[in-house]
């Protein structure tokens, strides 16, 4: 559905369409009753119908709503007219974070913006909401240069009942994914977002990013393996301390990290400061910034923003290893690169975990392997949702995973082909009575689906199809 400019929508006049993505498209309208402009994001039509669609758009609701902040977008309504659902936000009109970057920023400007932000974020994290999409993008800067945190749409709200996103799940951006988020090892928490203010603190400080990479996979590799390049190493000069802060925001492991977001950016203000924030649980008490630290950004007569340009939307990757939806594409900005928003698909996190395999397989990487040569239902290797890897070798060689899943559970588990150059995926129970299976996979996704009426144990079977091949190879289950 696309709304024109002077059509209704419940209380609001709309004027312009300013943006659109995979969460649905963004307005600028008007309301009369306040005499003001809002923001108005509407849930496609082809998707209105699928609850899990509507949820993840509830979420965004839910999560903005509970939220008061200074620097974070202000949610005014969220409702439904006949088939279409909406949301109503502050209308923001100055453009964003991404239009001032290319360029190493100075450090007080920068501080100007990070300190805002951290304080949303921590302000957010107490409240049970990870953000999940931090990236210069979704820090919208209004006339006066006060930067606002918005695009709540893949936020995550902690707590029970919450659970839309589930444990395997990759969700956001990939330029700014965490390398717990990225392997898949863990669901995206408070230090993920602070990964992601410390990239952007990067991007401001060096005047690029740390892991300039050509599509999403080797992005996420580049966040899981590669170590971050020292600003004095590329010929950018900082401070010590701040080289040593930015190092410690984008450390692999989350607990090497900062406790909070706004240590994280009082460390970047502390260049000349021993101190080190120790690493902890984010405190549950709020952390407001006080006036010096909200103070409205002066930007540089020479970093002076120019009149801004909407992009089309930009194109996503929509697969996915649980129950998810694609990003939005950014609203009010100008990219100065093209950056590839996605909600990593099953197949390419399938690919992933096998580049990761192939990479790193003499050293043992973090892939879960089940690859002893004559496996037996015994000796199968028990698991869950998500994606693992195995080797076909040596010759002959057949691996067995073990499914334990209650009554009435989907089943469907997806083969996909490595290093192997064949191969073959069959759904068994545990007495060896074949479910579904596919023989001779070559060149595409095997698939084996099956609705288990009682609870137990089903396996998975392996193999190298009708050869002796050897090679590595994912499997991707899902239950639902």
């Amino acid at each position: 559905m696309t709304l024109s400019p002077g059509e209704t929508l419940g209380n609001y006049q709309i004027v312009e369409k300013i943006g659109a993505g995979g969460m649905g498209s963004v307005y600028k309208a008007y309301q009369p009753a306040l005499g003001r402009y809002v923001a108005i994001k509407v849930l496609p039509p082809q998707t209105s119908g699928d609850p899990s669609f509507r949820e993840r758009f509830a979420v965004e609701a839910r999560a903005i709503g509970k939220l008061r902040h200074p620097n974070i977008v202000t949610a005014y309504d969220f409702s439904q007219q006949g088939d279409v659902a909406f949301l109503v936000s502050d209308f923001i009109d100055g453009g964003t974070l991404a239009d001032q970057l290319g360029a190493p920023l100075p450090l007080e400007y920068a501080l100007t913006i990070l300190r805002p932000i951290a304080s949303a974020l921590d302000y957010a994290h107490a409240r049970g909401v990870v953000h999940r999409d931090v990236k210069p993008q979704n820090i919208l800067l209004s006339h006066d240069g006060t930067p606002v945190l918005t695009d709540f749409g893949l936020a995550k709200i902690v707590g029970p009942g919450s659970g839309v996103t589930q444990a395997g799940a990759l969700m956001g951006t990939a330029e700014y994914m965490a390398p717990e988020c990225a392997s898949g090892a863990e669901v995206a928490g408070p230090a993920a977002d602070q990964y992601a203010v410390a990239i952007v603190a990067y991007q401001m400080l060096v005047g690029r990013h740390p892991f300039p990479s050509e599509n999403p996979i080797s992005a996420l590799m580049a966040h899981v393996h590669k170590p971050v390049p020292v600003p004095t190493s590329i010929g950018v000069p900082l401070p010590p301390a701040v080289e040593s802060a930015l190092l410690r925001g984008l450390a692999k492991k989350p607990e090497e990290r900062f406790a909070r977001v706004s240590d994280f950016v009082r460390a970047l203000a502390s260049p000349a400061s021993t101190m080190v924030p120790s690493a902890g649980p984010v405190s549950a008490a709020p952390v407001i910034a006080t006036a010096a630290e909200s103070s409205k950004p002066s930007l540089p007569p020479s970093l002076a923003r120019v009149p801004r340009t909407l992009p089309p939307a930009e194109p996503t990757l929509s697969v996915l290893t649980d129950v998810s939806i694609a990003p939005e594409a950014p609203i009010l900005s100008r990219w100065r690169r093209r950056r590839v928003l996605l909600l990593i698909p099953a197949a390419i996190v399938a690919l992933l975990v096998l580049a990761v395999l192939l990479r790193d397989r003499a050293g043992g990487g973090a892939a879960t392997v089940n690859d002893e040569a004559g496996n037996t239902f015994a000796a199968a290797t028990v698991i869950g949702p998500g994606t693992r890897s195995g080797t076909i070798a040596p010759a002959g060689d057949i691996d067995f995973f073990r499914l334990n899943v209650p009554a009435n559970t989907n089943i469907v588990v997806e083969l996909h082909l490595g290093t192997l150059p064949r191969g073959s995926i069959t759904l068994v129970t545990g007495t060896g009575q074949i479910l579904d299976e596919e023989n001779d996979v070559v060149g595409r996704v095997g698939r084996v689906n099956y609705t288990a009426k009682d609870a137990g144990a089903y396996y998975v079977r392996i193999g190298p199809g009708r050869t002796d091949a050897t090679g590595t190879y994912a499997i991707v289950v899902t239950t639902r």
